[in-house]
């Protein structure tokens, strides 16, 4: 599903307009990631948590050269689902519902 699916969806359900819609989840997204930014950690209870975590720096491939290539650590955003999510994605896999 994508976010313009998404925004259809739900102001079709709620019966609202999908422009007011579509700027209530993006500001939904733009709070996660300034928390994250600022915090390092964003709880959302019976969802999960958006966590900042640093990747350490790895050895890889260049697949046009085949030349190694060192990539530098840098900093992602993981998340952990809760304990309800997780349940209900191993009641009924991904995409089986």
């Amino acid at each position: 599903m994508t976010k313009k699916e998404m925004v259809k969806q739900i102001a079709a359900e709620l019966g609202i307009d999908q422009t007011l819609t579509k700027k209530v989840i993006q500001r939904c997204l733009d709070t996660i990631v300034d928390v994250v930014v600022e915090e390092d950690r964003f709880e959302l209870r019976n969802f999960g948590v958006f966590e900042l975590r640093l990747r350490a720096a790895r050895k890889a491939r260049n697949p046009k050269t085949n030349e190694p290539v060192l990539v530098g650590p840098k900093y992602v955003i993981a998340f952990q689902a809760g304990k309800n999510v997780a349940d209900r994605l191993q009641a009924s896999p991904p995409g089986r519902a």
